[in-house]
C-alpha cells in the first residue's frame, strides 16, 4: 500500500514535472549557493520521478525492500524541504495552509518509507549477523584451539 503513493507520485512527475520543479526549485536554487549543479528544476523532478516508480515498484514486490524505501526516503525528501521552503515564502493564508497539508502529508510518507527502510522483515539485521558471526568464529577458534592444545599434549 505504501509503494502505491510514490509509485503513483513518481508516475505523475514523469508526465508532469512542471509541479515537481516548482516544488524543488527552492531548494535547488539555495544548493547552488553553495555547489554548481548543472541540473534544471524539471530534468530533477523527472528523474526522482523515475527513481520513485523503479523504488517503488521494487518495494511492492518485495525485491530490495530497505534500498528501495531509502531511495524513495531521499527522493520524496526533496519535496518536503522545497515545499517546507515554499510555505515560508507564502503570502496568503491559504496559500500557507495549502503548503502545510502538504508538507504533513509528504512528513507522513517519508515516515512510513523510513519504517520501511530499517524493517528487517522478521528477519535479523546485517549488524546481528555479523556480531554472532564473530561469536561463533571466536568459539570455533577456542574449540580447535583446546583440541590442537589436547593433541600435543600441552594441558
Amino acid at each position: 500500500m505504501l509503494a502505491a503513493g510514490y509509485i503513483s507520485n513518481g508516475v505523475d512527475r514523469l508526465r508532469r514535472p512542471e509541479a515537481a520543479a516548482a516544488s524543488i526549485a527552492p531548494l535547488l536554487a539555495q544548493a547552488r549557493k553553495r555547489v554548481e549543479i548543472p541540473l534544471d528544476a524539471t530534468t530533477i523532478a523527472r528523474a526522482t520521478g523515475a527513481a520513485q516508480v523503479a523504488a517503488g515498484s521494487l518495494l511492492a514486490i518485495g525485491r530490495f525492500p530497505r534500498l528501495s524505501a531509502s531511495i524513495l526516503v531521499g527522493t520524496y525528501l526533496l519535496d518536503t524541504v522545497g515545499e517546507r521552503i515554499a510555505a515560508e515564502k507564502a503570502t496568503s493564508k491559504e496559500e500557507k495552509r495549502t503548503r502545510l497539508e502538504r508538507t504533513l502529508t509528504r512528513t507522513s510518507m517519508l515516515g512510513g518509507a523510513l519504517l520501511a527502510s530499517v524493517d528487517t522483515a522478521g528477519k535479523p539485521g546485517l549488524w546481528w549477523r555479523t556480531q554472532h558471526a564473530a561469536e561463533d568464529l571466536w568459539s570455533s577458534v577456542e574449540n580447535t584451539s583446546k583440541q590442537a592444545m589436547s593433541a600435543l599434549g600441552v594441558d
